[in-house]
């Protein structure tokens, strides 16, 4: 049984650089069970020079499978042997990145320059598939200035044995600019033969069931660091229940899953407390501007170095939550 088996349409957490790590994937997974995680993109070059690093850039826990691990980078040998590192380390599937649209990326002829190199592209697919039992997808975007070459180029990759495919509905030119455009991947979907996920300004229910159409999944990434609680909801309507789709979580349970996550955070580190907690402060900037809180409450998030600090400004953002909800 691999992720790509059980109930659709499925709801996924998109591979965020800087974001999906171990702590967050499994807050993730507290918050929503019946989702699937994906990993922050890792080098497959890293790895494959240096194997001893496998077991932290790939360490899988129980508690936040099934994990999709997701790998960049442009040398066959190179992902078919960071693949089969990160099986051994309890990945249930690999991820290619032919869509990350970052100059420092595209420049090494990664990510979304992928899309342009069709043959390396199918080489990379079909040694990765060699080396590995469990699933090899792909996420890219609808194609580099247009479309057109979105399911010639998706075709291709499923007949060297493609799992799925997840687009981003959005060109390598508009990068995160303009609204994403589904439209595409529904025509994809009815061209290719195997599971196809729609990513892209997923931020609420109601969009993710617009979005939805023929896909078999929706994948949810920023709209999920803004509201983890999305993803729940989202399992919740695709599964039919009304009611947890329409469901509002409490201030006090979700600041109780925020200190879960912080202590996860630090638990996690490979580093010092002072390092996680200092890296968690990002989460605190989004949760205060989404709460509406003050530039005082405010204050005391961004200089949190301790776990026990990070706690404090959680205890403050409930108190300030609650006195502007009375």
């Amino acid at each position: 049984m691999t992720w790509l088996t059980g109930s659709y349409p499925k709801v996924i957490l998109a591979p965020m650089d800087g974001y999906t790590d171990p702590p967050f994937r499994r807050f993730i997974k507290k918050v929503a069970p019946g989702a699937t995680v994906f990993s922050e993109f890792l080098s497959a070059r890293l790895v494959s020079q240096k194997p001893s690093l496998a077991k932290t850039m790939f360490r899988v826990y129980d508690d936040e499978k099934p994990v999709v691990i997701q790998l960049y980078g442009k040398d066959p040998a190179e992902f078919a042997l960071a693949a089969s590192l990160a099986e051994q380390e309890g990945a249930q599937g690999i991820d290619i990145n032919m869509g990350c649209p970052a100059k420092k990326v595209v420049a090494h002829r990664h990510g979304s320059a992928l899309m342009k190199e069709i043959d390396l592209a199918e080489e990379i697919i079909r040694q990765t598939k060699a080396a590995v039992s469990v699933p090899v997808t792909v996420k890219t975007r609808l194609g580099w200035e247009d479309d057109r070459n979105l399911i010639p180029f998706a075709l291709r990759l499923q007949d060297c044995g493609l799992d799925a495919i997840t687009i981003h509905g959005r060109t390598y030119s508009q990068k995160f600019e303009g609204e994403a455009d589904w439209t595409s991947i529904y025509a994809l979907k009815e061209a290719l033969s195997i599971p196809v996920f729609g990513n892209g300004d997923v931020v609420s229910v109601a969009g993710a069931l617009d979005k939805l159409g023929n896909l078999d999944g929706v994948m949810v990434g920023r709209g999920a660091v803004a509201d983890p609680w999305l993803l729940k909801r989202a399992c919740a309507a695709f599964a039919g229940d009304e009611e947890g789709a329409r469901r509002v979580y409490g201030f006090e349970e979700k600041i109780a899953l925020w200190k879960a996550f912080a202590e996860l955070a630090v638990e996690s580190s490979v580093k010092t407390e002072k390092h996680a907690c200092q890296s968690f402060r990002k989460f605190l900037v989004r949760l205060h501007k989404d709460l509406g809180l003050s530039r005082e409450v405010r204050a005391q998030a961004v200089r949190a170095s301790t776990l026990a600090e990070v706690h404090a400004a959680l205890d403050l953002f409930l108190e300030a939550s609650l006195e502007t909800a009375a």
